[in-house]
């Protein structure tokens, strides 16, 4: 948006006519019984396969829509942990979760590239032991440090990405470029903690909103590559 907005030229598109017939908007209309979700991210949700009883972490969800989207999926019948690092970001999306009736979801402002309970530190507590000890800040979130590991059926990995494509990048500046290359590293931090977080035969889901490799199928290849215990399975047979 910020580029879009700083250029005085450019290329514009006019949009004269819609395919089908024309919708109202939905904009602020029962705000509490859906929500619109483009269909990647829709796709994240059923990919992760979520069933009542699992135990299930979105390392960073906000603002929490596939994570509202994996409850409503359980019918608010597991226990998830949500994270961002951003204090902010996850009131913003408690509220969200709140006025969803996702009862199941407990928010989180934690980095969850450093979530991860040495093992030695003290002993092991599954996700409900240690949410049920943690202490309730003044905001309303809770005060939790990290989890153990193995911990978590099911865990989903969308981190912090060069979003190419979530708009049309008509070219990428050779500085952009030379950048591109820190976020894989930064995501494979993200990759180590949910390694260590899955339960053996959990499933993890690694998604971005980005068309560069190094982040999309190199990152498939170095988790294969790295940890023995991952292996690369075919999607759901009920995938929509």
């Amino acid at each position: 948006r910020a580029e879009l907005f700083s250029r005085n030229s450019g290329v514009g598109v006019r949009m004269g006519r819609i395919a089908g017939p024309p919708q109202p908007s939905l904009n602020g209309i029962l705000s509490t019984q859906h929500m619109l979700q483009n269909l990647p991210s829709v796709a994240v949700a059923h990919a992760l396969e979520p069933r009542p009883g699992d135990v299930i972490m979105d390392m960073c969800c906000a603002p929490g829509g596939k994570t509202s989207h994996i409850a409503s999926l359980v019918g608010n019948r597991s226990l998830i942990i949500a994270c961002d690092k951003s204090r902010k970001k996850m009131l913003n999306t408690a509220a969200l979760f709140q006025s969803m009736g996702a009862t199941c979801i407990i928010p989180l402002a934690l980095d969850s590239t450093k979530c991860v309970i040495d093992e030695d530190e003290t002993k092991w507590r599954d996700v409900r032991s240690v949410v049920d000890c943690a202490a309730i800040g003044e905001d309303g979130l809770l005060d939790v440090k990290g989890f153990h590991v193995d911990s978590f059926d099911r865990i989903l990995l969308d981190p912090p990405c060069s979003a190419l494509g979530l708009r049309p990048k008509l070219y990428v500046e050779a500085r952009s470029a030379r950048h591109l290359k820190k976020y894989a590293e930064y995501q494979k931090r993200f990759v180590e903690a949910a390694v260590k977080l899955l339960k053996r035969g959990g499933t993890l889901v690694y998604s971005t909103c980005t068309i560069n490799a190094d982040e999309n199928e190199d990152m498939v290849s170095f988790i294969l590559s790295q940890y023995d215990c991952m292996q690369l399975v075919p999607l759901p047979d009920n995938f929509p």
